[in-house]
């Protein structure tokens, strides 16, 4: 299926671009055509993820191969350890497709090769140049994430040296997602407030500036769905 946006007034543009401006965080709403968006939602449930998380020595992949060889007790003991480790450290816990960095090596399925593309397209970034206000916009990087029940992301702000990133996004792509559920895209303010949470909507690209502090609260056990995003940043060059 042909990647498609759905159409965005100069007057939703513009209070997304006034929002950023006071904010730093705003939500675009309809972002893909209806159909482009489905076809998006069914793809990625059948993606061949990764569960990614933190070592002391950093960043960590873990097949979901190696994962379903160890035995039960020895998940058990792994998921213990991330769990504790992010009492006090920055931590996160969930899978992920790598689909930018898949596309650009080649390996990519069609489907994420061609949303990569799109992407990084002008029509695209043509756009996240009007409702940003932000001219330097030149590129996007992109990955699929699942949170699955226990996922959580701790609080970070994006910097990161030489990237030259000026907006995350997150496109969720489950639909009736519930508050409670958790989840959220939440943002911290300066007294450890949450000053803000964006609940995981279909078919919405969340924006928010960098550096901002935030995290992505635990899933809960009782959630009735994986929390399934297209993330990324909006770089310049």
């Amino acid at each position: 299926m042909t990647p498609a946006l759905a159409g965005h007034s100069p007057a939703t543009l513009s209070a997304v671009r006034a929002r950023l401006a006071t904010t730093g965080r705003a939500q675009l709403h309809d972002l893909l055509t209806p159909a482009y968006a489905d076809h998006l939602r069914t793809e990625a449930g059948g993606a061949d993820y990764n569960v990614v998380t933190r070592r002391s020595t950093g960043h960590v992949d873990f097949p979901a191969a190696w994962l379903h060889s160890l035995e039960p007790q020895q998940r058990q003991t792994l998921g213990e350890a991330i769990q504790a480790s992010a009492t006090d450290q920055f931590q996160y816990l969930f899978d992920n497709h790598p689909i930018y960095d898949m596309a650009e090596a080649g390996t990519a399925a069609p489907v994420w090769a061609d949303l990569v593309a799109f992407l990084n397209g002008e029509a695209f970034l043509r756009l996240m140049r009007e409702a940003t206000g932000e001219p330097r916009l030149a590129m996007a990087d992109a990955q699929v994430t699942r949170f699955r029940k226990g996922h959580f992301l701790t609080e970070h702000d994006d910097t990161a040296e030489g990237k030259n990133r000026f907006y995350a996004y997150v496109l969720g792509l489950t639909p009736g997602w519930r508050i409670d559920w958790g989840g959220l895209l939440a943002f911290h303010d300066a007294e450890g407030n949450v000053a803000e949470a964006f609940t995981p909507r279909f078919n919405t690209l969340n924006l928010l500036k960098v550096p901002a502090p935030h995290s992505v609260t635990q899933v809960a056990l009782s959630a009735g769905a994986d929390r399934v995003s297209v993330t990324g940043w909006l770089r310049g060059v």
